[in-house]
């Protein structure tokens, strides 16, 4: 029983020595199961275009609308901006008399009030509206103001 305790370790010793050394130590490791499938290869040419994408601007989109189409002398109107692919940043808005706004996009979105002076003669208008590279316009149609109705009646005498 002397020679038990010892004779154990020595044992023991000797095949955490050997493990090492055999071949299932030397073997490459097993695959570890992933959780995401591996994406299939993109064809040539999607990935030429997701390149170009990547490196380049963003693709950016504008569209403007007025708001009513139709619009008495002296009155005012609503220019919405709506850009897609840009959520902050400024739009220049170009009334059809020449002025010039600045108006910052919001979520991609904003709004600017206008007023058909006075003195303008009917017909179809343009607003023109910049957003970095991109510009884009929106008709609406001036038309008369209404006649004014004088009011004879306070005017009159009784009879």
């Amino acid at each position: 029983m002397r020679f038990s305790k010892p004779l154990t370790v020595t044992l023991a010793g000797a095949a955490f020595l050997a493990l090492p050394l055999s071949g299932a130590a030397l073997a490459a490791p097993a695959p570890q199961p992933s959780h995401a499938a591996p994406a299939a290869p993109a064809p040539a040419e999607k990935q030429d275009a997701r390149d170009r994408k990547d490196a380049g601007p963003r693709q950016v989109s504008l569209s403007v609308a007025v708001d009513p189409s139709r619009v008495r002398t002296g009155q005012t109107y609503g220019v919405t901006i709506l850009v897609k692919g840009q959520t902050s940043g400024t739009a220049t808005v170009t009334s059809p008399e020449g002025k010039s706004y600045r108006v910052s996009l919001s979520g991609g979105r904003a709004v600017k009030e206008l007023a058909v002076p006075s003195r303008a003669k009917a017909g179809t208008r343009k607003v023109t509206v910049k957003v970095g590279g991109r510009t884009a316009t929106a008709s609406f149609t001036v038309v008369a103001p209404q006649p004014r109705e004088d009011d004879d009646r306070r005017h009159r005498a009784v009879k």
